[in-house]
């Protein structure tokens, strides 16, 4: 699995416009990886939605929402 440093150690960050493009981009992958999350919490069956696996699922979305949110506002 791709470190952090590897994906994005390398964007060059030097001016708030850079800066500004790489939380877009961070932003564009939480967005993802929330979309993906939310596709399998879609695939828990009925009978274990209630179950710990849908509950970290849905905490999960809710904290990717959070993190997208806030990144929205810092820029």
């Amino acid at each position: 699995m791709p470190s952090f440093h590897s994906l994005f150690g390398s964007l060059d960050i030097s001016s708030r416009p850079k800066r500004r493009r790489a939380v877009s981009l961070i932003m564009t992958e939480l967005s993802h990886i929330r979309q993906l999350e939310e596709d399998y919490l879609e695939r828990i069956p009925f009978n274990l939605q209630d179950g710990d696996a849908a509950a970290a699922a849905n905490d999960s979305l809710d904290f990717l929402s959070d993190a997208i949110l806030n990144l929205m506002e810092a820029y």
